[in-house]
């Protein structure tokens, strides 16, 4: 089967780069004074184990003036993911740690997109285990920080995917051909074949 890398691409409503927004437990007309970094799902941010589930009534503030996209990190670990996306995950083999739907709002309350929103958190893969052993990566200390070239076995089965604790581009998603034909009309979205990929060339989604 065919694999690709997701790359962030430019549309209407699809910004290159972070997007101004933080997820927040509610709305807060005023946000200067709420430390957004002690919510959980951004100050466990790396911890081994369970994670704190999402809460009902999130809201991804933005300072922005609309979203269209399909997809966009928030942080390294998390997802602002539109229903539509959502659903093609579910109805393949795509490993989601957990899932809530938000509200996405203006600083003024407003809200900045026609679509429906979800934060999701997927599974992170070790590198080590989760590829082929013909993989090539630079290392730090022992340790892989990108790829070189990734190779995934023959019987690999997730649709989509990432790894953890990786650079560069390589810590983007990752997807089949079967979630791609899904995708296709997706927004904010580019995919790379990973046999040519250029890793460092990736706009990490």
């Amino acid at each position: 089967m065919n694999y690709y890398v997701l790359s962030q691409k430019e549309e209407s409503g699809c910004p290159i780069g972070i997007i101004y927004a933080d997820l927040f437990d509610k709305f807060y007309p005023d946000t200067k004074g709420v430390e957004f970094g002690f919510f959980p799902w951004y100050a466990e941010k790396g911890k081994p184990g369970p994670r704190t589930p999402f809460p009902e009534g999130m809201v991804l503030i933005s300072k922005d003036k609309n979203y269209d996209f399909d997809i966009r990190s928030v942080s390294r670990f998390f997802y602002i993911v539109s229903d539509e996306f959502l659903a093609a995950c579910h109805r393949l083999n795509v490993s989601i740690f957990d899932s809530v739907k938000i509200d996405v709002l203006s600083e003024t309350g407003e809200s900045i997109s026609s679509k429906s929103y979800n934060a999701v958190l997927f599974e992170e893969l070790d590198v080590r285990s989760n590829s082929d052993p013909a993989s090539t990566f630079v290392e730090e200390n022992g340790r892989p920080v990108r790829f070189k070239k990734l190779i995934l076995s023959d019987d690999w089965k997730l649709d989509l995917f990432k790894y953890r604790r990786l650079i560069s581009g390589s810590d983007s998603l990752i997807c089949s051909q079967a979630f791609k034909d899904l995708a296709e009309n997706f927004k904010g979205i580019a995919f790379t074949p990973l046999e040519t990929v250029l890793w460092s060339g990736i706009r990490r989604i």
